[in-house]
């Protein structure tokens, strides 16, 4: 098993020597302590607890603190006489002298009265509310780009209504620190204080001691928030709930709060009190702002470690559940820049994922809650239906649809079209589906439904599987392997199971067959026929009783036919899949509840919508077949708010009702145009004389069907198709508008053409649907959405009687006038984003060039900070600056300002993509435009919908390349040996991509085991495989490259990319060539060179010599100057005891006696020796001594901060801790992970259908 060796790499090596001590530490977990009604937690399965006396062991050595007390969560201020209590009241006078001292500071502007609220209340307007909800014409606020408060300070003196600072107390609030306009609202701001007092230990609160309750006793906390909500209070309420607050400060434990509203039950453990101050936020938009603000008031100056540390904790749960408005968004940016990395890096992380995947819908779950005190990622156990598992890493923003490339990526699946996550619990299963739905969500409404049972949140026993819930209308792709394997387990397991009948025992025997030939195919013999048949039939009542009739004749379908024709495993495998694609279609499709269908002679309730390969079935609660409609049959599919229109080729028009209308949209219009794109039939819908094949005219007639010469996806742009005319045989060249391509991969039959005949004689104009490459605009969209050019009601009174022009539906084109309010009704809606709508127009006005500037901003900070980085942080934003570009692109007449605005628009879509309606509408408008940045816009839209949305906002390289229209950037990549390659990136470049560029350019075997760091002067940083590549750089510059820059310039240096071996598992000399010669020789020869490795002077002498040959080959002139080659082949401080010409001698002797190896065989040899040493492929941190080795399975958690690294060692039923004083414990804590992680999915790999306890799942 690999080792952890407490020394310096070679390339985060420092001047000081660092030091170890034994001691203890505040690390997240400790910090929190310990929880009775939480089980004990550890960062993985590989140590687990073998009884309850060791678990109270092991929980009591973890408790202990560095003077040897035992620090337990809730437990140390729970005495009559709390011990914190008298530093609470010390440091309450000393915020209320703080307070009195600066009330000449806030301004007297603010209205202090709990009830009321500010000009500048962020509060959420209905899109359907009446036009004069959105304000006059007249805009009362600033548009220009003025600097938002940068500080938290800064923000708190011109926002608070309170008189108190923005820094730490523990003071009670007489009223929220933002002003609140609901009664509600400001009752749940004065209850979340004292939670977040109590949560982060500020404030002491009452030991309840164990409480055993009843299954069901007490509501979820999601229907107590809601609940709490609901009530309506009075201002008695409010000064009641005020006094109350004020004794609960003076004598924190004996005042009952059982009284106060939102306030959660004292029996409540630490993580229901979390969940519930967390579904605040989620519940009630107007109180995220006000959470945020109190829990940066007290991380600022907070003058205990084990407080910030449970702070941090708090602010990653709210960070993954909610984020702030856009008000706060950029002062919370700039707090978490200056915040401890350790931390606030983590935050930042999840907050720009919960920006792009939206606010969450159910609190956080028991296993966000551990993963957030121990700061570690989420590693989540994903089951396939042969019975192996993977881990994968996930947080709380993922999504299924993210989930399910991250397993694509580690199996290596090609195509994950049809592909879902389920989720069951006990008895009970559902389909995640593929798409935008959290996977902790699931597992925390799965932890939910276990607490509303009377059992633990960490007892819960959900399961997550992969596996195909549907197939396409269109052929697989072909060579993938591991889709093909995914699939046959999937059906013969589910066959033994009894999920997919054989009616016919042919069938039945020829299954079974080919399953046990392909399971015994190496030695194919029927000893172990029986028990194999036994438990094929298991599920099967009536053929379990036949199982010597169905032995013999499965035994004589694999001795006449499998063993004599010998066919490949591959073709067996995807003659099952075929089988399982024809004949259980109705099983492999997507399910959608249809409260009514209705259509011509149709008037169907309470049914079910499968999707499937055959196309749509209605199905009754009987599941008997109502009604199908086929592909080709649909002409096209309008969505409704929560219904689709379905067209046919009948000129029928279907309505379908369903919950899921955006889901069911997506997926059929996926279906009918992939179908539509692949197709090469074609009718003519117009008569026609088109020029033929030799040159001549060829007269088309109505209904002709047309083979295309290839299918219609691969025509792009061209307004002219050719194909050859079943009718007459020739090849004929028709204009793309008087065909109609039908939405079929086989020649339509003679049944399908009289359809469409019939239909053509009727009215041809069903047909005419074909708008893809069309000049496209949002003139029809602004009708629905956007707001009316004037709300003045005698202006519409004027306009609705026609006496003054029109000029409705001007909004969505070109103009050089500002924005006095947003575009879309919904952002006009919402007080918080009007002025930052109307700033980012006038962002975009002045990037391309159409009003002169108003501040001196280059073109990157307009793009960025003005237009970009709104639109990733709010969706409404988002959909508001999607439009205002298009907008300023329609019927531009200025050409300059047109080429800089397809700049900006490709700027945008690589950072984020519209959703809904929006995202075909800005799609249709790029495919319909000629601008040569149309293209890389339409592909850049197209891969953010499938494969997600960027971080950052693009690089300063990325402005670069879209501003000279180039497709990549080219970057520098330094590999051990010294080499240097030059690899292009792109926006959608993942750090995997570099990495497997690499491997494949030097033929290395696998890229698994290799990672990617930026250098600077900050150090070694490892970037996640799975991240963008500019999305890290961004990142390194924002966090680790300007706090170690001197200079005050924007730009800082670009720090360098280095590729090195992390996890040295496969590194077995000669094995792969290519590796060692550029990772493994050049990675452990500065090793060695340190004196790192213990090794005796005989070794020493002989691997100097190889180093020689290695270096210098058969030139042996060096050795005249031996003292300046010594140091490149002799360990530090060697010799120790013997003069350097000694040592010269040895090593010539040596070198002589290996006369006629070569370099390589040098490198080799030095190699071979070296891997023998338990040391070997470790990353050395320098320390003063080495105290001993540990095993990865004996390191059940650890913590790092700027300055020191601490992990816990489990020995034996003992546990402790060691700290290291180093500066580079992020690096370590890199290394450490990637190692466990590894060993715990090897683990997992040999464990075949094992399924662990309680959640199944690590962080």
């Amino acid at each position: 098993m690999s080792t952890l060796s407490t020394v310096q790499a070679p390339v985060m090596s420092r001047d000081r020597p660092q030091s170890v001590v034994i001691a203890g530490t505040h690390s997240g977990a400790v910090a929190f302590g310990e929880d009775i009604a939480d089980d004990q937690y550890s960062v993985s399965e590989l140590s687990h607890v073998e009884d309850e006396s060791r678990a109270r062991r092991v929980r009591g050595h973890a408790g202990l603190g560095a003077a040897g007390t035992k620090e337990i969560f809730l437990r140390t201020t729970l005495s009559r006489a709390p011990p914190g209590l008298e530093r609470l009241r010390s440091v309450e006078d000393s915020e209320a002298r703080t307070s009195t001292s600066s009330n000449s500071q806030i301004s007297s502007g603010e209205n202090g009265h709990p009830g009321s609220a500010p000009a500048d209340h962020a509060s959420d307007v209905s899109p359907d509310a009446p036009l004069d909800a959105f304000g006059s014409d007249v805009s009362t606020e600033s548009d220009e780009l003025e600097p938002l408060p940068s500080s938290f300070a800064l923000f708190a003196k011109t926002k608070f209504q309170l008189k108190t600072t923005h820094a730490y107390c523990c003071a009670a609030l007489s009223q929220p620190l933002l002003a609140k306009s609901e009664r509600a609202d400001i009752l749940a701001s004065l209850a979340a204080w004292v939670l977040i007092l109590r949560i982060m230990g500020d404030l002491p609160d009452v030991d309840m001691g164990d409480k055993f309750q009843l299954s069901g006793d007490q509501p979820l906390i999601v229907s107590r928030v809601r609940n709490s909500f609901r009530q309506k209070y009075s201002k008695k309420d409010l000064e009641e709930a005020q006094a109350k607050y004020s004794e609960l400060f003076k004598d924190p434990t004996g005042v009952d709060t059982r009284t106060l509203p939102f306030m959660p039950d004292r029996s409540d453990t630490m993580l229901h009190k979390v969940q519930y101050v967390c579904s605040l936020g989620i519940y009630k938009p107007e109180l995220r702002d006000e959470l945020y603000c109190q829990l940066c008031k007290q991380l600022t100056n907070n003058p205990s470690r084990n407080s910030t540390v449970r702070g941090w904790v708090l602010m990653a749960l709210f960070a993954g559940s909610f984020c702030p408005s856009e008000r706060f968004a950029s002062c919370f940016t700039n707090f978490l820049r200056e915040g401890p990395p350790e931390f606030s890096q983590k935050v930042d992380l999840l907050l720009r994922r919960t920006c792009t995947a939206g606010t969450r819908g159910y609190p956080p779950s028991w296993l966000e809650f551990q993963a957030a005190k121990n700061n570690k990622p989420l590693l989540v156990p994903v089951a396939f239906m042969n019975g192996y598992r993977t881990l994968c890493e996930v947080d709380a923003a993922t999504t299924v649809k993210e989930l399910i490339i991250n397993i694509s990526e580690k199996i290596g699946l090609m195509d994950v079209t049809g592909y879902s996550v389920y989720i069951t619990l006990h008895t009970k299963i559902s389909c995640l589906g593929h798409g935008l739905h959290r996977v902790m969500d699931a597992i925390s409404e799965c932890e939910q439904q276990t607490k509303k049972m009377g059992m633990r949140e960490s007892s819960s026993l959900w399961r997550l599987f992969f596996r195909r819930e549907y197939f396409t209308p269109w052929p697989m792709q072909p060579d993938d392997v591991v889709n093909v394997d995914l699939i046959y387990q999937q059906v013969m397991r589910g066959v033994a199971l009894g999920e997919y009948k054989c009616e016919k025992d042919d069938v039945l025997v020829l299954m079974a067959a080919q399953f046990y030939y392909i399971d015994h195919q190496s030695d194919v013999t029927f000893q172990k026929l029986e028990p194999f048949v036994q438990n094929f039939l298991a599920e099967d009542p009536v053929r379990a009783n036949q199982v010597a009739f169905f032995v013999e004749k499965i035994k004589e379908v694999v001795q006449k036919n499998l063993l004599v024709t010998r066919p490949r495993l591959m073709s067996l495998k995807e003659d099952t899949v075929s089988l399982a694609k024809d004949k259980w279609f109705l099983l492999f499709s997507r399910f959608y509840d249809a409260p009514k269908v209705v259509g011509p002679g149709v008037a169907l309730s309470s049914v079910v919508i499968a999707v499937n390969n055959k196309g749509l079935y209605i199905l009754d609660e009987a599941d008997t077949i109502r009604m199908h409609i086929a592909f080709w049959e649909i002409v096209s599919i309008i969505k409704g708010r929560q219904n689709a229109t379905i067209r046919t080729i009948k000129a029928d028009d279907y309505l379908v009702s369903t919950y899921h209308s955006d889901d069911f949209y997506n997926l059929l219009t996926s279906f009918v145009d992939g179908l539509r794109m692949r197709s090469q039939y074609a009718v003519v819908i117009q008569d026609v004389t088109s020029q033929g094949g030799g040159g001549g005219s060829v007269a088309l007639t109505r209904g002709d069907l047309l083979t295309l010469t290839k299918p219609y996806s691969e025509f792009n742009g061209e307004t002219q198709l050719q194909g050859t005319c079943k009718r007459t045989g020739s090849v004929a060249t028709v204009s793309r508008d008087k065909v109609y391509v039908i939405a079929a991969m086989e020649e339509p039959t003679s049944d399908m053409l009289g359809c469409v005949m019939v239909q053509l004689k009727k009215d041809s104009t069903t047909f005419m649907c074909d708008v893809d490459f069309k000049p496209q605009t949002l003139q029809l969209y602004s009708k629905q959405y956007f707001r009316p050019l004037s709300e003045n009601t005698v202006t519409k009174l004027l306009q609705k009687a026609s006496l003054k022009r029109d000029r409705g539906d001007t909004l969505w084109q070109f103009t050089r006038e500002p924005l006095k309010k947003p575009l879309l009704k919904r952002t006009c809606g919402r007080e918080d984003l009007r002025r930052p709508a109307c700033r980012a127009f006038s962002a975009i006005q002045q990037y391309m060039k159409d009003v002169a500037p108003s501040h001196e901003l280059t073109d990157m900070e307009l793009a960025n900070e003005w237009v970009i980085e709104p639109a990733r942080r709010n969706k409404y934003l988002r959909e508001e600056i999607f439009c205002q570009v298009i907008k300023q692109l329609t019927n531009n007449p200025d050409r300059s300002s047109e080429d800089r605005g397809w700049q900006l628009l490709q700027l945008l879509c690589i950072t984020v993509t519209p959703v809904g309606e929006l995202y075909h509408q800005v799609l249709g408008f790029v495919n319909g435009s000629k601008h040569p940045q149309a293209r890389s816009c339409a592909d850049l839209l197209t891969n953010q919908k499938m494969w997600g949305s960027r971080l950052y906002p693009p690089h300063y390289l990325e402005h670069d390349i879209v501003v000279k229209r180039q497709p990549n950037v080219r970057v520098q990549l330094l590999l051990p040996s010294g080499t240097t390659m030059t690899i292009e990136a792109g926006s959608r470049t993942k750090v995997a991509n570099i990495k497997q560029e690499v491997t494949n350019r030097l033929q290395i075997k696998t890229s698994s085991e290799y990672s990617l760091f930026l250098s600077s002067a900050g150090g070694m940083h490892s970037l996640p495989d799975r991240s963008m590549y500019f999305d890290c750089l961004s990142h390194a510059e924002f966090y680790w490259l300007r706090q170690h820059s001197t200079s005050r310039d924007s730009e800082v240096q670009a720090p360098g990319l280095i590729m090195l071996k992390k996890i040295w598992v496969n590194a077995s000399p000669g094995e792969d060539e290519e590796a060692d010669k550029y990772f493994h020789f050049p990675q452990e020869v500065p090793n060695f060179l340190r004196g790192y490795h213990d090794c005796a002077a005989p070794q020493v002498v002989h691997l100097a010599a190889l180093l020689y040959r290695a270096k210098f080959g058969s030139d042996e002139k060096h050795f005249e100057k031996f003292s300046s080659v010594a140091p490149s082949i002799l360990p530090r401080g060697f010799p120790a005891d013997q003069s350097l010409d000694y040592v010269k001698k040895v090593v010539e002797e040596d070198y002589h006696r290996s006369r006629g190896m070569s370099e390589d065989e040098a490198r080799l040899r030095f190699l071979q020796i070296i891997s023998t040493w338990p040391t070997y492929g470790s990353v050395f941190f320098e320390v003063k001594r080495l105290i001993r080795m540990y095993e990865f399975s004996k390191i059940p958690n650890w913590a790092f901060d700027d300055n020191s690294f601490t992990f816990i060692v489990m020995d034996n039923g003992v546990t402790t801790k060691i700290l290291l004083e180093t500066t580079v414990g992020h690096n370590l804590d890199d290394v450490v992970m990637s190692h466990i992680s590894w060993v715990m999915n090897a683990q997992m790999r040999r464990k075949h259908g094992f399924f662990n306890k309680a959640g199944e799942s690590v962080c």
